[in-house]
């Protein structure tokens, strides 16, 4: 399969890739697609929205969402309301999720309520997309989560000297700042990552400030932050919680795999005075994250939450713990290199969303679910390989079965670690190195069996060379995944190209004539 670059807004046949910055198209256009989206038999959102249309006083009688659910139990007519209602929330979010617009499910539910039972809306679909049009409710806003375990390079130094260090991958809308260990660098940072994503409301400074004062915050100053920027529009501090999840997953499993493809720590400038080792104070005092949001009621600064770490703690708190090293300087030099890997973990993660989270519950799952499905959880298994651990065996068991997850379709006969090697060299077939990395799969493995069969640890054994191929074998994976079929099988066994031949084959005699030769 020939090799090539990954295009920044890169199709696959899937579905359409959006990037972050494409919004709301053509809305009426978009409103006449929604209608047309079949929700089982020879109903479809369209049939749904007249129903309601013409039941708009009787929908108006229960004065609220929460009412025309409470009466569901004893009013013979709510449940096919809850019903119709429930089909236009549920594919308006899709839509809108999809173009990484995050409004909340609770602020669908009552938007639609409105449209349909005050405003009685003919097309209450259209109505709600000129309801986020007018109001703006897709910009984008920021969400500020802190880190801990990261090093950036020279930053250590660097703000010794009272410079600032603002770490931002091209096109990727993430930056990655040291601690500051001041408050007023902490919001110049914040300000000037606002600018470069194109948010328009100034940083809330005196909300963050009260904030600090009331919570504890002391990470704002004490620990790296990594900043994203996002458009949500939460109905409660944990409605749009599982969607920022997936960006912050994204986010650090970027961050994971530059920091493997740059050089290695002996080979890098200005390792000693990382931020990780210089004027670092940072606390594990974690216990919430902010986000930001474009607020229509406030024309000059952004609002938002500070949200406490409860409903998803585990997830949250592993998301927080990135211990690498960033090296700014390498990839202000090697600025296309980023951008191919941006490119992969962005495809991967719209890819996800599309034909996983975001599928249709009548969808039935193909090739593309079982691919993104087995990219995304592989890609959370490598930035496990990272975690700090007093035990060398959790970084190879995580790699180990993050390439498991990843090469292969579950169907795993004979020698996996063989067939592993194998495939790492139909994937990086050309390219410098590729022997090195085979064989780095194979220890790896090797060295996963012993674990697990046998409880030998080597302390000095490095995965560096393994996390590297993972990347790499991880970007040119996800080139291919644009030429899978939905109907594919095996749709990890023909991305890697790793076929059978034909002349080893063995057929079964033709019922016919009895031959063995192939009509």
């Amino acid at each position: 399969m020939p090799e090539a670059p990954i295009a920044p807004h890169q199709h696959h046949r899937g579905g359409g890739i959006v990037t972050s910055r494409k919004r709301l198209p053509d809305i009426k256009k978009l409103a006449a697609e929604i209608n047309k989206v079949r929700t089982g038999g020879k109903n479809t959102i369209g049939k749904s929205a007249a129903y309601l249309h013409s039941r708009a006083a009787d929908v108006a009688k229960y004065g609220s969402v929460d009412g025309l659910v409470e009466a569901i139990d004893g009013d013979a007519d709510a449940p096919a309301h809850v019903f119709h209602l429930s089909a236009l929330r549920g594919q308006l979010a899709r839509e809108l999720w999809a173009r990484n617009a995050f409004i909340g499910p609770s602020v669908l539910d009552d938007l639609l309520y409105q449209v349909v039972a005050i405003d009685a809306a003919q097309d209450p679909i259209l109505r709600c997309l000129e309801i986020v049009r007018d109001r703006q409710l897709a910009r984008p806003g920021l969400v500020i989560f802190p880190l801990h375990s990261l090093g950036v390079l020279a930053a250590g130094f660097l703000q010794s000297h009272g410079r600032r260090w603002v770490f931002s991958p091209p096109g990727a809308e993430i930056a990655i700042f040291p601690q500051t260990n001041a408050w007023d660098t902490t919001l110049a940072n914040l300000d000037e990552a606002r600018r470069s994503f194109g948010v328009r409301k100034a940083v809330p400074s005196d909300l963050l400030e009260h904030w600090y004062r009331s919570r504890s915050l002391t990470w704002l100053k004490r620990n790296p932050l990594l900043v994203l920027s996002v458009s949500t529009t939460p109905g409660s501090y944990y409605d749009t919680e599982s969607l920022i999840l997936g960006r912050l997953r994204a986010a650090s499993a970027l961050t994971c795999m530059l920091a493997t493809l740059q050089p290695r720590e002996h080979e890098r400038v200005g390792y000693l005075w990382s931020s990780a080792r210089t004027n670092n104070w940072e606390t594990l005092d974690i216990r919430h994250y902010i986000n930001l949001y474009d607020a229509p009621n406030s024309r000059r600064y952004l609002t938002g939450d500070c949200v406490p770490i409860h409903l998803r703690r585990a997830a949250l708190a592993e998301i927080s713990e990135l211990n690498i090293e960033i090296d700014p300087r390498y990839w202000n030099r090697y600025g296309a290199s980023a951008q191919e890997a941006r490119a992969a973990v962005d495809l991967v993660y719209h890819g996800y969303m599309r034909h996983v989270l975001l599928r249709r519950p009548r969808e039935r799952p193909d090739a593309y679910t079982a691919a993104f499905t087995k990219l995304h959880d592989a890609l959370s298994y490598f930035r496990r390989s990272f975690h700090e651990s007093d035990q060398g065996w959790t970084a190879v068991l995580s790699l180990a079965t993050a390439f498991e997850m990843m090469l292969t379709d579950g169907v795993n006969r004979g020698e996996i670690a063989a067939k592993l090697q194998r495939r790492v060299r139909l994937l990086l077939r050309g390219k410098q190195g590729v022997m090195r990395y085979s064989e780095a799969v194979h220890s790896l493995y090797k060295h996963r069996n012993a674990i697990i069969h046998a409880g030998l640890v080597d302390g000095q054994f490095s995965i560096a060379d393994a996390q590297r191929c993972f990347v790499l074998c991880f970007k040119e994976l996800a080139i291919r995944t644009a030429h899978l079929a939905a109907r594919e099988s095996e749709p990890m066994r023909t991305m890697t190209g790793d076929l059978p031949d034909p002349q080893t084959v063995k057929i079964a005699p033709c019922r016919t004539c009895g031959c063995t030769h192939q009509h």
